[in-house]
């Protein structure tokens, strides 16, 4: 994957992300933190590790490796929860606008959460964050119809067939 169809498929992951914050921002409360028994417990424990894990990686991809990941306390409501994905989505399209493919090419080294130590590939770590966000994002839409809402869908082909610069690619 190229680094241009990197940076296309990391704003369609901006896109999907904007469309579940639209999709979540008339949530009650109750049904935001409502406890679902879900792998994440509720719908902002979901969304709140959607945007950990990419605040974690784009560290990683910097050479810093965290202890942990951001607190689903960090995300105390929805309007929170949507402005610090914002922010973190900004910078990782910040960081990938600036990445080569040479950089791209290049092995990193980092350690997770749990102390382990580990060399990946930069490019497909970038690709691993939009899989593991559009993994989430599915649960997401579960979660919501769980709760009575009605996500938006966040499909890829839809992002192609609304975005002028790629329609003709659908």
């Amino acid at each position: 994957m190229t680094q241009p169809e990197i940076k296309e498929l990391y704003q369609y992951n901006e896109w999907a992300n904007r469309r579940v914050e639209d999709s979540i921002l008339n949530l009650k409360p109750e049904q935001f933190a409502k406890n679902l028994n879900a792998s994440h417990a509720s719908i902002r424990g979901t969304f709140a590790h959607i945007a950990a894990a990419e605040r974690i990686w784009l560290n990683r991809w910097k050479g810093k490796s965290p202890t942990k990941l951001m607190s689903e306390d960090e995300f105390p409501d929805v309007q929170t929860a949507v402005r610090r994905l914002q922010e973190i989505d900004q910078e990782i399209s910040g960081y990938l606008g600036q990445l080569t493919e040479a950089d791209l090419d290049k092995v990193f080294t980092y350690k997770t959460t749990e102390g382990k130590t580990y060399s990946s590939v930069l490019r497909h770590a970038v690709v691993h964050v939009i899989n593991h966000s559009t993994y989430h994002r599915g649960q997401l839409a579960a979660l919501m119809r769980q709760v009575g809402a009605t996500p938006s869908s966040t499909d890829l082909i839809l992002y192609y067939r609304s975005n002028p610069n790629t329609a003709a690619m659908a």
